[in-house]
């Protein structure tokens, strides 16, 4: 029932960040005063912040996946 509880929140907060990450893009794509390189160089760190992070959780999952398989025996 936790997993269940945790994936639900999970889906809801991303559900809000997407919504967030879309009003952002779409603004930045119709400002008329930034020039199409900038736009580009804006939305390409941005989509680097979401890759680093995507692969920080991975990693991270990774870890605790082996941690948690030791038994602590040696």
């Amino acid at each position: 029932m936790l997993k269940l509880g945790y994936g639900l929140m999970m889906l809801a907060g991303a559900g809000l960040v997407g919504y967030a990450g879309y009003h952002v893009v779409r603004a930045l794509i119709g400002a008329p005063g930034i020039p199409p390189f900038f736009k580009g160089l804006i939305l390409l760190a941005g989509l680097g912040v979401i890759v680093t992070l995507i692969g920080l959780v991975r990693e991270r999952r990774k870890e605790e996946a082996h941690d948690s398989s030791d038994n602590g025996t040696d």
